[in-house]
């Protein structure tokens, strides 16, 4: 089994702890639509911080909370997680053959 680049796949440069853990790489994964209730589509686009406060915590794994989104994690780290948010609101063609992948069997 060979390994994919991560594209939803952060390594935080300061770890954050999550359940008395110390985690050092947080996975996004596409919201489902109804995790973007109570938010607007312009702000997530935007890279809005409130409405990705909001986001992060629906669709890290581990799952952060909203306050660690805000006050634990790095400004670096943070822009990294939203930009890589942004990926799953592009279509396949827009990201030009790249893969949102864990692993690839070969």
């Amino acid at each position: 089994m060979s390994k994919v680049t991560k594209l939803n796949a952060v390594t935080l440069s300061t770890p954050v702890k999550i359940d008395g853990k110390e985690v050092k790489e947080i996975t996004l994964r596409k919201p489902a639509t109804s995790e973007l209730r109570g938010l607007s589509m312009v702000d997530i686009l935007r890279m809005d911080v409130n409405a990705m406060i909001k986001l992060l915590p629906r669709i890290s794994q581990p799952p952060l909370s909203e306050y660690q989104v805000a006050k634990e994690v790095e400004p670096e780290d943070f822009t990294e997680l939203v930009s890589k948010t942004v990926l799953f609101f592009a279509k396949k063609e827009q990201l030009e053959g790249q893969l949102l992948e864990l692993e690839a069997n070969s």
